[in-house]
């Protein structure tokens, strides 16, 4: 009986060190530069003295359509291959309704429904990769630029390169900051006027989002660790 307290003492105490960790790193800018870290390609730095142009442009599909990872991924390939004019290939899991919407997307973007291609087969980044090294002889070694979240692009530039891909950069698909003033001062909002406004924008926004990104980052780590271990990168 003494050694289960014991245990659950100290689970207690673990689980409490863990969310005040947490809750310290979300009123730093640490969230911030761990998702960062993540969503950036280093073959972009040491890549100074050439330009890098695609044979295809890869776009790694996050969930349906309309939602929030897939429009940004598209936003971000709609642009670059309206600049470059090289071939899209979408990568994302057999779905009908979702691979015309998304078609559609980069129609209206003003790209050509020929220059659209799917890879559906697998369903998580490893038999993804695994399937489009298997879509064409040749693609392996074509200059590939993958588009993905931020947060799976390191992952995913891995599993490509562990399935043979010689020549790819990667681009995370930042969202951007707003860029206007946030505070609530001389602003006639009414209600109680016993309860006090919240004016700093750190605590309205900031440590909210910075937790929201901790929570991606982690699972991102413990995803990365696992492929590790699989051997899949």
């Amino acid at each position: 009986m003494k050694i289960a307290t014991s245990i659950l003492k100290w689970i207690f105490i673990l689980l409490g060190i863990i969310i005040l960790t947490i809750n310290i790193l979300a009123l730093t800018p640490a969230p911030f530069y761990m998702h960062r870290s993540l969503g950036e390609d280093a073959s972009w730095e040491d890549d100074t003295t050439t330009i890098f142009t695609p044979d295809y442009i890869v776009m790694f599909g996050g969930a349906g359509m309309p939602s929030e990872s897939n429009l940004i991924r598209l936003y971000y390939t709609a642009e670059i291959a309206g600049k470059l004019h090289k071939p899209i290939i979408l990568v994302h899991p057999k779905d009908s309704v979702c691979q015309a919407e998304m078609t559609k997307y980069l129609v209206n973007y003003g790209i050509s429904p020929d220059s659209i291609m799917y890879m559906t087969g697998g369903s998580n980044t490893r038999s993804q990769s695994v399937c489009l090294a298997d879509s064409s002889p040749n693609i392996t070694s074509a200059k590939c630029l993958i588009i993905t979240a931020p947060e799976h692009l390191s992952r995913t530039l891995k599993c490509l390169c562990k399935c043979g891909f010689q020549n790819i950069r990667g681009i995370g698909a930042f969202e951007n900051t707003v860029d206007f003033d946030l505070s609530l001062d001389k602003q006639a909002l009414k209600g109680n006027k016993y309860v006090p406004y919240v004016e700093n924008t750190n605590l309205r926004y900031t440590y909210w989002n910075y937790l929201k990104l901790e929570i991606i980052c982690f699972r991102e780590y413990f995803a990365t660790a696992y492929y590790h271990l699989k051997g899949w990168i």
